[in-house]
């Protein structure tokens, strides 16, 4: 049988190169776009303008550069308004806040890293983490991440990480892959995840799978705080249990609502 056509559309693939650089949130120059993507100063101007003119982009006069433009805005938020995993899990996260008053978060994993698609932030007065909706932050080294990846094929993660490797962001970061797998099977013997300040400094998380209506890992969610207020989050068995049935609660609500066909209101 003959193998599946790929096919790439070359003008709309450096397009969307571009939206992923801007996507990191910093100012980007024509020459800076142009060298990072490998491509002439006036190739790469032609694509900007063309993104420029839908909105896609914006040109900042005073900074000399580029950056996201609000169509993106505008799809982020359909995107937000429209997603069923976080239509459903949205209330069970705002009762995990209350219970715990810690910080709490929603995730899917894109690639081996986690993107965000909720934050509630804790009800203590300083919030202390850098997360944000939309954002990414590596699989191997965040709670959410790791309930993620710890679901996926063993050999699929082990071939993952020998070829891009481990960054360092903390001490207590995990250095080497094979420290990693068996950090993951630890998590699938458990039910959960833990960050002891593995990416952030003095930030702690415990994560929990959110199961699908086929069984398999869809998303995740974690319940962060200090090092300083929850230093012994091993020993912590209330703030693990309540994120464990918190994302029970999510699978359980996902499988039903499936289920029964309910469609979500406009």
């Amino acid at each position: 049988m003959a193998s599946k056509v790929s096919y790439n559309v070359r003008a709309l693939d450096r397009a969307i190169r571009i939206l992923d650089m801007l996507a990191e949130g910093k100012t980007l120059k024509l020459n800076q776009l142009s060298q990072q993507l490998g491509m002439s100063t006036s190739t790469t101007y032609r694509i900007l303008e063309t993104l420029t003119n839908h909105q896609y982009v914006a040109h900042n006069e005073r900074k000399r550069g580029y950056s996201l433009g609000i169509r993106c805005l505008e799809l982020a938020r359909e995107y937000y308004a429209n997603n069923d995993i976080r239509l459903i899990a949205s209330p069970e996260l705002v009762i995990l806040r209350d219970q715990t008053r810690e910080t709490v978060h929603m995730g899917i994993l894109d690639q081996m890293w986690v993107v965000y698609l909720e934050k509630l932030q804790g009800l203590h007065a300083v919030g202390i983490m850098s997360s944000r909706i939309g954002s990414r932050s590596p699989a191997y080294c965040t709670a959410l991440g790791k309930a993620l990846i710890a679901y996926k094929d063993v050999e699929e993660v082990r071939s993952h990480y020998q070829q891009a490797g481990l960054k360092v962001f903390t001490p207590s970061t995990l250095k080497t892959v094979e420290e990693l797998l068996a950090e993951l099977e630890r998590v699938r013997e458990q039910g959960f995840a833990l960050d002891l300040e593995e990416h952030e400094p003095d930030v702690v998380c415990v994560g929990a799978p959110i199961f699908n209506e086929q069984g398999n890992v869809c998303a995740a969610i974690s319940t962060s705080g200090p090092a300083s207020r929850l230093g012994k989050l091993k020993e912590d068995q209330k703030l693990i249990d309540c994120t464990l049935e918190a994302a029970r609660r999510i699978s359980r609500k996902l499988k039903n609502q499936i289920k029964d066909g309910i469609v979500f209101p406009d």
